[in-house]
C-alpha cells in the first residue's frame, strides 16, 4: 500500500566526487521543522543577548560615570570640610585671643578700681539673646549639613565625625562672640566710667605729685583710703579750711565748719578706731578716729558723745550728737581730716562723694 506524500521521511543523499557508491539519510518528517525552530531560537537568543549586552555597557558607562561625579563632588566635600576646619581653628583662635585681651582690659580695670577705692563689681552671667544663638546654631547646622558626605565608607564617617566636631566647636565659639557681644556695651559704658573717675581723682592730684608712676599710684591710693563720707546730712559750710579772720585775727583753719542745729547726728565718715572722745580746749567736746594709711578725723563743739577711747566703729555710725561747746560761735560742726597728724582740705575728699557711689546716711 503506497505511503501519502505528508508522512514519507526525508532522505538525503551524499554522492562522493569518487567511485564509491552514494551515501543516504533518511530522517523523519518531523525532525525538518524541529531544526528550524532551534535555528529559529537561537537566533532570538543571539540577538536577544546582544541587546542586553549593549544595555549592560551603557548602564556599566553610566555607573562609572556617576562613580566618577560622585568621587568628584567627595573630593569638593572633603576640601571644603578641610577649608571649613581650617576657617573654625582660625575662628577659635580668634576668639581665643579676644577672649584674652577681653580678660586683661577687664582685670586692668579691676586693679584700677582697687587703687582708686571703687567696689569691684561682683560678674553675673549674662544670658545669650535667643534670636542670636538661634540665628548662628541653624545657620551652622544647615552649613554641617551640605559639606558632610552621607556615606557609609570609614572615612566618610571619619570625616563625618571631625566635621560634626568642628561644628559644635564652631558653633560653642560664636556662642561665646555673642554673649561678648551682649556684655561689650556694658562693658564700655563700665570703661567709660573708670576713666572719668581717673580723671577726677587727677583733678585733686597737685601737679607736682604726677612726676612719676610710683608718686601717681600712691596718690591715688591715698586718695582712695581717704574718708569720703560726709559727716552730716547738711553739706552747706559755713567755714572753709584754710586762713581766715576770726574776732579780728587772721588765723589758719585746720577744718570745715558745717551749719547744723543743736542734736544732729554726726556720722563717721570711714572706718576707723575711736582715738580720743572727751573735752579739748576750743574744740570742746570732741570725737577724734584713726583710719588707715595715716588718716585720722576728728569731730569738734559736739553736746554729746556716743562713743569712747577704743571703740571700733564703721563708716556711717553715729559717734556723736552736733551742739556748741568750746570755742564756738553758734551750734556747728567742726570737721578734720589729717594725713599723718597734718591737716587737708576736707573737701578734696568730701566732694567725692557722689562720684564715688557711697550710702547716703
Amino acid at each position: 500500500m503506497p505511503r501519502r506524500n505528508g508522512k514519507q521521511p526525508l532522505t538525503l543523499i551524499v554522492v562522493p566526487h569518487s567511485e564509491r557508491a552514494p551515501i543516504s539519510f533518511r530522517f523523519p518528517n518531523w525532525l525538518l521543522p524541529l531544526i528550524s525552530a532551534l535555528g529559529v531560537a537561537v537566533l532570538a537568543s543571539l540577538g536577544f543577548l546582544t541587546v542586553r549586552s549593549y544595555h549592560l555597557g551603557e548602564e556599566l558607562e553610566r555607573l562609572q560615570q556617576e562613580k566618577q561625579i560622585q568621587l568628584a563632588r567627595e573630593r569638593e566635600m572633603r576640601d571644603t570640610i578641610l577649608a571649613q576646619q581650617d576657617d573654625v581653628r582660625g575662628l577659635s583662635q580668634q576668639v581665643e585671643n579676644f577672649r584674652d585681651e577681653w580678660d586683661g582690659v577687664r582685670a586692668l580695670s579691676a586693679d584700677i578700681q582697687a587703687l582708686i577705692g571703687l567696689p569691684t563689681p561682683t560678674s553675673t552671667p549674662i544670658a545669650t539673646p535667643a534670636g542670636h544663638s538661634n540665628l548662628l546654631l541653624s545657620s551652622s547646622m544647615r552649613t554641617a549639613r551640605l559639606v558632610v558626605p552621607d556615606t557609609d565608607a570609614r572615612g566618610g564617617e571619619i570625616r563625618h565625625r571631625v566635621a560634626e566636631r568642628d561644628m559644635l566647636m564652631a558653633v560653642e565659639k560664636s556662642k561665646d562672640l555673642v554673649q561678648m557681644q551682649v556684655t561689650l556695651p556694658r562693658t564700655l559704658r563700665a570703661l567709660v566710667g573708670l576713666r572719668d573717675e581717673v580723671l577726677a581723682r587727677l583733678e585733686r592730684i597737685e601737679p607736682e605729685k604726677r612726676g612719676n608712676a610710683a608718686d601717681l599710684e600712691k596718690q591715688l591710693r591715698l586718695l582712695a583710703a581717704a574718708p569720703h563720707l560726709w559727716p552730716t546730712e547738711c553739706q552747706r559750710i559755713s567755714s572753709g579750711f584754710g586762713y581766715r579772720t576770726l574776732q579780728g585775727k587772721l588765723e589758719f583753719h585746720k577744718g570745715i565748719d558745717v551749719l547744723v542745729w543743736y542734736g544732729t547726728n554726726i556720722h563717721a565718715t570711714k572706718d576707723g578706731v575711736v582715738k580720743m572722745a572727751g573735752w579739748r580746749q576750743g574744740y570742746g567736746w570732741i570725737v577724734e578716729l584713726e583710719h588707715d594709711m595715716g588718716f585720722s578725723t576728728k569731730y569738734g563743739h559736739n553736746s554729746q558723745l556716743l562713743v569712747s577711747k577704743g571703740d571700733e566703729v564703721k563708716a556711717g555710725d553715729v559717734i556723736a550728737l552736733s551742739g556748741n561747746s568750746g570755742r564756738s560761735t553758734g551750734p556747728h560742726l567742726h570737721y578734720e581730716i589729717r594725713l599723718n597728724d597734718t591737716p587737708v582740705d576736707p573737701l578734696k575728699y568730701l566732694d567725692m562723694r557722689e562720684t564715688l557711689g557711697t550710702e547716703k546716711e
